[in-house]
């Protein structure tokens, strides 16, 4: 039997980016922890009347467990209001005062959150007190997350004599933690990267079909720095399916000098453990290396000439999509008549504009609380039910739920994505490949009711090119599509709507209709507050030191679904090629493949593909349990029998 051998290497930016990972930062020296811890006991989970009154004697105390001291700045982030402009507060921290004054001019991403300076000697390792004292007549408010643990938040009404972290807030209703965070400028004591699926018989040919036969070792070898009080480790974990399966995959394991996988490991992962217990060190992993020799039975006798067949791009963060078997999902779908909505739709993002529209077409005087005053959770079946009788607030927010939801129902993927004051939607286009921005409810002028998104050169634009667009200032190109009509004026300039999106970030699920926790409540209605989005980080736009999901790993917003990546290996046969499928399809029901050109037919995600003399094609598709087609991926195979 003869053997082959290959490798891989992870040393650069681009390739440690095609990784996901937690905690980590990756940088042109490597990969390092994350800086910047924001600890917080809540997540912010709180509607505007969940208050607590900070005047006269009432006072309130926050308790923060930290570990060794040593980080190089502190940042105390109470999320506060005050009755009267300029008013005061006395913060104390473990004893040593500092005296906060309510500034008139605040930007729009600060508003209540109030960063104050805290000099690092005033922490200690363990339970750090910090306690809110009204200054003379002012009246403060912070907020509260309702939940009994940790039981770190207190109130006095005798001026800090006695305590009790009970009966908490106005009216003495609440039970739970003040949104009160505290940002440290340190390493994070962990953080882990973990490789994309490698298929290991591949790494021993130079073409894109892998020889039949078994991986007979690998070894995984790892370069970095460590200094006192840090640790780099490296473990592995393997299977024969091209991503994770906790049904045939093994699970994580040391690595030794060399592996011997399991008969049946073709495929594999890496993953590098990085700690540290010095807040102002951290292990760098500047290199890994993973070499195969594979045991060849057969030698691949055809080749790929071409191909439409790209890697699937994936975040290190996991989404919630709605399930296909959601009732509520059905429900939606049948009150609202859904299907009627978009038929006669063209394509696809046909679909997608046609809802869009229909979404903004529910409301009337959307943005006036309504009747019962109420601000509706993320709940399209709640929202058009308020909607349609004008009973309750409707702004973008609410649009780009019923968006999201209706989508949702109609098995196709979109998500809610926020930015400066405004609300919109991501949507998966399988016709461009890529998610694109959608905005629902940027238009209040029942009048006109426009919606739209952007293009360059007749690509939609995504919610990060159109950030990136506007940070560079180069949208000279950019334009709003379709056309806004002229009864909107100015409101619809390029640039007045790119400005939008100096900063965004993403929600990490749309199936708010099986659940609505966790969430927040009454997003839109205050200043954001939930530490459950995904925000995008670049040089040009620095986290918030108020929430913990920061990310410039593009993939971690931007994956890829609906779509299938073909791995191809020699079968046992000379003219017969084992074809196994991967991918990121929500409530996937099947795949799809023709061959040359003729019918598609149902396949599993493990087929044998026969040859003929010549050129070869093979086309595959995902399919979901709504049965819509995800976008096609092939291969072009030149095969010489005999």
């Amino acid at each position: 039997m003869q053997k082959a051998e290959g490798s891989k290497v992870w040393d650069s930016r681009a390739s440690f980016f095609r990784c996901t990972g937690k905690g980590i930062s990756v940088q042109e020296a490597g990969v390092q922890l994350q800086q910047g811890v924001a600890v917080a006991d809540e997540m912010g989970r709180n509607t505007r009347w969940d208050r607590e009154r900070v005047v006269g004697l009432r006072q309130a105390k926050k308790i923060f467990v930290l570990p060794a001291p040593g980080a190089r700045r502190a940042l105390l982030c109470p999320y506060l209001a005050c009755d009267q402009e300029g008013g005061e507060l006395d913060v104390l921290v473990n004893g040593q005062p500092m005296r906060v004054r309510l500034d008139r001019d605040r930007s729009y991403w600060q508003d209540r959150w109030t960063p104050v300076e805290v000099p690092v000697a005033y922490l200690n390792e363990g339970e750090n007190e910090v306690v809110f004292r009204a200054v003379g007549d002012a009246q403060w408010t912070l907020l509260i997350e309702n939940g009994r643990w940790p039981d770190r938040s207190e109130v006095s009404e005798d001026g800090g004599q006695t305590w009790r972290s009970e009966d908490l807030g106005e009216n003495n209703r609440a039970d739970g933690e003040y949104m009160v965070r505290l940002w440290l400028d340190r390493y994070v004591a962990s953080g882990e990267v973990d490789s994309e699926p490698i298929d290991l018989a591949g790494l021993a040919t130079e073409g894109e079909v892998a020889p039949g036969g078994r991986v007979g070792s690998v070894r995984f070898e790892a370069e970095g720095e460590t200094t006192g009080g840090t640790a780099l480790t490296l473990e592995w974990r393997g299977g024969p399916t091209p991503a994770y399966d906790p049904e045939r995959w093994s699970a994580w394991r040391a690595v030794d000098s060399e592996v011997v996988p399991g008969e049946d490991v073709r495929f594999a992962q890496w993953r590098a453990l990085l700690y540290s217990e010095a807040p102002d060190r951290t292990p760098v992993l500047k290199r890994v290396r993973v070499a195969v020799q594979v045991e060849v039975a057969r030698a691949a006798t055809a080749r790929v000439v071409a191909s439409d067949n790209a890697d699937l791009v994936r975040s290190s963060y996991r989404f919630a999509y709605l399930p296909a078997d959601a009732s509520r999902g059905k429900r939606l779908r049948d009150r609202w008549k859904l299907d009627e909505v978009v038929r006669g739709a063209g394509s696809e993002f046909d679909v997608f504009l046609h809802l869009r529209q229909w979404v903004r077409e529910q409301w009337e005087d959307g943005w006036n609380m309504g009747e019962i005053d109420f601000c509706p959770p993320w709940d399209a079946m709640v929202i058009l039910e308020l909607a349609s009788r004008k009973l309750s607030l409707g702004m973008c927010t609410h649009y780009a739920t019923v968006m999201s939801h209706c989508s949702a129902a109609l098995g196709l993927v979109a998500r809610t994505q926020i930015m400066r004051s405004h609300c919109i939607n991501e949507v998966w286009s399988s016709e461009y490949g890529k998610w694109v921005a959608m905005d629902v409810g940027g238009d209040a002028n029942d009048e006109t009711k426009f919606t739209y998104h952007f293009e360059r050169n007749g690509v939609p634009l995504s919610a990060l090119e159109a950030h990136r667009a506007w940070v560079e200032k180069d949208y000279d190109d950019v334009v709003i599509v379709p056309r806004p009509p002229p009864a909107t004026g100015d409101r619809f300039e390029v640039a007045k709507r790119l400005r939008l999106f100096e900063r965004f970030m993403i929600s990490l699920r749309n199936d708010e209709m099986v659940t609505m926790a966790p969430g927040e409540p009454e997003h839109g209605k205050v200043s954001y507050q939930y530490d459950g989005y995904l925000f995008w980080q670049d040089g040009k736009t620095e986290p918030l030191p108020w929430f913990s999901k920061h990310t410039d790993r593009t993939g971690d917003l931007y994956w890829t679904v609906n779509r299938a990546k073909v791995h191809l290996r020699q079968g046992t046969q000379p003219g017969v090629l084992e074809v196994v499928l991967d991918t990121e399809t929500p409530n996937l029901k099947e795949f799809e493949a023709r061959v040359d050109g003729g019918d598609w037919e149902v396949r599993g995600a493990r087929f044998g593909w026969t040859l003929k003399a010549g050129k070869n094609r093979l086309e595959v598709r995902p399919v979901n349990a709504f049965d819509r087609k995800g976008a096609v991926s092939w291969v072009e195979v030149g095969y010489q029998a005999g």
